[in-house]
């Protein structure tokens, strides 16, 4: 197997806290971090829960001052490049890295912003229009905020391709720091839940509610009536391996082996219908890898509990894996629900809880659908893996990302202190 790259720190704001050990746990214990929403009015919605982070105080990480030029999709990537960096070890002196940059993934950043900014204006004119959001009001502000607070003059990236997204980042800053384009990138995904991202959805008639088995989140179960919005952030340094040999790095968390991308054409609100294009895409990552299907341990799915996606990659899992003796089959999205941001989540959850040899079990699934039935799914509570894990991120669109990894055991304690910093 050839390293692409390593992953030699981690970031993370989630429902669960920016402690990794606390996130793994979360994870572990299948929980869910569903809460009723309170910040914007959902009397009118079918759906009135989200996987939201709460008890984030972002002054402990950035001034006041600074924060009042952020949304919080800005504030959740420069807390998590600050946690990653400082994780890694990496050192930043005052004029600046050239080789170190910045790509985010994102379904959010800038919505949020600009539905504010243009309800102010159309509200009260240009002059009752909030400056300091103007700035926030691209999709591309977090990582360029990330970049400038960190003085990281690398490359700067932005993916919006919905809600593979975020692992799509993690796969082109592996290929930047392969090329030689970069000694280290922040990479992940980051992502915000707003009024009106939220309300569409909801009209949408996608999301998981009373009239459709319940508000929860349940990949591959058969009462699953739609997703959970989520949000957080999610980051990981990805590093070269001579540069993270030459300055004599902590120990890695994982090596990034090998990736592949590709899409079905399919409507923009509309997830892939045909396994074989999700199949195809798992097939070139593992080749890419030249890993052997049946030695990967965890596969962290895409499976959002949405009644069409979660059968359609069943069956392409069952076409690439078979009856594959050690694989065990999870998915984050029933503790954190679907955004840009489940992708670098589902890593960290295979880094977190594959550096002890373990799987977490998927939240919210109780009796397997009959298209899942057959999967090695993990069910009742952590199960048993090996240091190979595969990722996989589909996109309502189309968009397939699937991105293969060797675990390496690394305790979680330097991190979480760390993330305090």
């Amino acid at each position: 197997m050839a390293i692409r790259a390593l992953i030699t720190g981690v970031g993370l704001v989630s429902p669960f806290g920016t402690d990794p050990a606390a996130f793994r746990d979360a994870l572990l214990g299948g929980r869910s971090g569903l809460t009723p929403i309170t910040a914007f009015d959902v009397g009118a919605c079918e759906a009135r829960q989200a996987v939201l982070v709460r008890d984030f105080d972002a002054t402990r990480w950035i001034p006041p001052m600074k924060l009042r030029r952020m949304d919080d999709t800005g504030r959740y990537a420069v807390v998590c490049a600050r946690q990653a960096l400082a994780d890694a070890r990496i050192t930043i002196d005052a004029d600046g890295r050239g080789d170190v940059g910045v790509v985010i993934g994102t379904c959010t950043a800038g919505g949020q912003s600009t539905s504010e900014y243009l309800g102010s204006l159309w509200a009260q004119g240009p002059v009752g229009a909030p400056a300091l959001l103007f700035n926030s009001t691209v999709a591309n502000a977090p990582a360029s905020l990330a970049a400038l607070e960190h003085r990281l003059r690398g490359p700067n990236l932005t993916i919006t391709q919905k809600e593979s997204s975020g692992l799509a980042a993690i796969t082109v800053a592996a290929d930047l720091v392969a090329s030689g384009r970069a000694s280290a990138m922040i990479a992940g995904g980051v992502d915000a839940v707003y009024s009106v991202y939220f309300v569409v959805h909801d009209r949408f008639g996608v999301l998981a509610a009373a009239t459709r088995g319940g508000e929860v989140s349940r990949p591959f179960d058969a009462g699953r009536g739609g997703f959970v919005l989520g949000e957080g952030g999610y980051a990981m340094i990805v590093e070269s391996p001579d540069a993270h040999r030459g300055r004599g790095g902590p120990a890695p968390y994982a090596e990034v082996l090998g990736h592949a991308a590709g899409s079905e054409g399919v409507p923009i609100n509309e997830w892939p219908r045909r396994p074989d294009s999700i199949g195809r895409v798992m097939r070139a990552a593992l080749e890419d890898a030249t890993v052997d299907p049946r030695t990967v341990g965890a596969l962290y799915a895409s499976a959002n509990s949405t009644p069409g996606l979660d059968c359609v990659e069943a069956a392409a899992i069952a076409s690439v894996f078979g009856d594959s003796p050690d694989l065990k089959v999870t998915s984050v999205k029933g503790s954190l629900g679907e955004a840009a941001s489940s992708g670098p989540a589902s890593v960290l959850a295979a880094l977190f809880c594959g550096g002890q040899g373990s799987v977490g079990p998927i939240a919210g699934l109780n009796e397997p659908a009959g298209c899942a039935s057959a999967l090695p799914l993990v069910q009742d509570g952590p199960a048993e893996v090996g240091p190979i894990a595969m990722v996989n991120g589909i996109s309502s669109g189309g968009a397939i990302t699937s991105l293969v990894l060797r675990v390496r055991p690394r305790a979680l304690e330097e991190a979480s202190s760390t993330a305090q910093v």
